[in-house]
């Protein structure tokens, strides 16, 4: 549904585990139509710069992130013990048209990241409504 494909419609799936000095940080989960990404094999490194070079790299992105226990697979995957704490990442990526290009699903260690937020508050934000 968050792609706007038909009910039978075909989906361009890959799945990338992320790694810093070899230890295992997050587990990302990403699908796209095949409009986007025909051939997921073809993605050897970034997704964004595949985008990029068929010119179909997203300008913009919803994010919605909460906590959640791992599952026995996600947690031998990130190297924690069963169930750990991770944060939960689900983002919706757009082209400028507003075209959905991408849903990915991501698992983020929760013994690893620290999520911090900037936030304005007042009448000094150039007309915006605090």
């Amino acid at each position: 549904m968050a792609l706007a494909l038909p009910p039978d419609g075909l989906v361009s799936r890959i799945s990338r585990l992320r790694l810093a000095d070899d230890v295992p940080l997050a587990i990302e989960r990403a699908s796209l139509s095949p409009d986007f990404l025909p051939q997921p094999d073809r993605i050897d490194r970034s997704l964004y710069a595949y985008l990029d070079t068929q010119g179909k790299k997203p300008v913009r992105a919803i994010q919605r992130i909460s906590a959640i226990n791992l599952s026995k697979e996600d947690s031998t995957l990130l190297d924690v013990p069963a169930a750990s704490a991770s944060l939960y990442i689900e983002r919706i990526s757009y082209l400028k048209s507003g075209k959905v290009v991408e849903f990915t699903r991501s698992f983020y260690r929760g013994d690893a990241y620290d999520f911090v937020a900037e936030l304005k508050i007042g009448s000094d934000l150039d007309g915006a409504v605090a």
